[in-house]
């Protein structure tokens, strides 16, 4: 998906107990109490980041071109170290807005998705604001062999579901100091970087292809389907949970797929959709009654 370049709000809170409409206020300081006090914040930020790395192991982490990316798992332990609210604005806590518009491009009339919200750390007493989005021109959502595809065969849903799914991750990283990090920074943390995940890939892809059944190939659709819909529509989220139900030890080695379209055999896919059905029946039987479904709806 796009990553997408927006400015964040950064604000502080008055140094007096929290009110509750969120109230905050500008000091009036000089330039060298400014400096001072700035100083002091990138110090402040560094070890926010630090500590929110040792919150994590390599298990929440893959490698995206050789680069560390942080997937849900870990996202959600430091969220709550934090104690991070997701919000519209300061009086709707957990709460976000999500707004449809049509654009035009050479492609023609399209839709795009933006989903904008604050994050407030209530123990770091910041917030930011910011936002994401996800339209119709994402090459993951509408292109497959080698074109666009229609309006009609293109999931709605999911695009919607991603722009949230990439406001909350923005406004993660953005309050704890999270973009742009490094293996030696992870390492630095404590996280055993050789363990992170990469991709092996078989050989000879294209003939195993041609000897999938009929069946294998809808299995294999509807494993990755379970993958999207339990991403919320991320495919960095989407990939991750590939390779965690297609991961099966081999001569000492793991071997998984975070490709759909790499996963060629018919007895690997069938096994992985195993996985990927409890897995699904398991986190569905954990969200409490009548939430099923809000998250990036109407």
């Amino acid at each position: 998906m796009k990553n997408e370049e927006n400015k964040e709000s950064l604000v502080y809170p008055k140094n007096e107990p929290e009110k509750p409409n969120g109230d905050f206020v500008i000091a009036s300081v000089s330039a060298d109490e400014a400096i001072v006090a700035a100083e002091k914040q990138v110090e402040k930020f560094k070890k926010i980041t630090v500590i929110s790395l040792k919150m994590t192991t390599y298990r929440d982490w893959v490698d995206q071109n050789n680069s560390p990316y942080l997937i849900e798992s870990g996202a959600s332990k430091i969220a709550k170290l934090w104690g991070v609210d997701f919000s519209i604005n300061k009086n709707e806590m957990g709460k976000i807005q999500v707004e449809r518009e049509f654009l035009d491009d050479d492609l023609g009339k399209y839709y795009s998705y933006t989903a904008s919200g604050r994050a407030y750390s209530k123990i770091l007493k910041c917030a930011v604001e910011d936002i994401g989005t996800c339209s119709q021109r994402d090459k993951f959502f509408a292109f497959a062999n080698g074109k666009w595809k229609l309006p009609s065969e293109t999931d709605e849903t999911n695009i919607k579901k991603a722009s949230v799914t990439n406001l909350y991750n923005r406004l993660l990283k953005r309050l704890c100091g999270l973009n742009n990090l490094t293996y030696e920074q992870l390492g630095e943390a404590g996280i055993d970087t050789s363990k992170i995940q990469k991709v092996e890939y078989g050989k000879g892809s294209q003939k195993a292809e041609a000897t999938l059944t009929k069946k294998d190939v809808e299995t294999r659709q509807k494993l990755w389907d379970i993958c999207i819909n339990m991403a919320a529509g991320a495919e960095d989220e989407a990939k991750f949970l590939l390779k965690r139900f297609t991961t099966f030890p081999k001569d000492g080695k793991e071997l998984f797929r975070d490709d759909i379209k790499k996963l060629t055999s018919g007895k690997w896919i069938h096994a992985a959709y195993g996985k990927a059905k409890r897995a699904q029946q398991e986190a569905d039987a954990a969200i409490p009654e009548g939430e099923q479904g809000e998250l990036g709806e109407e």
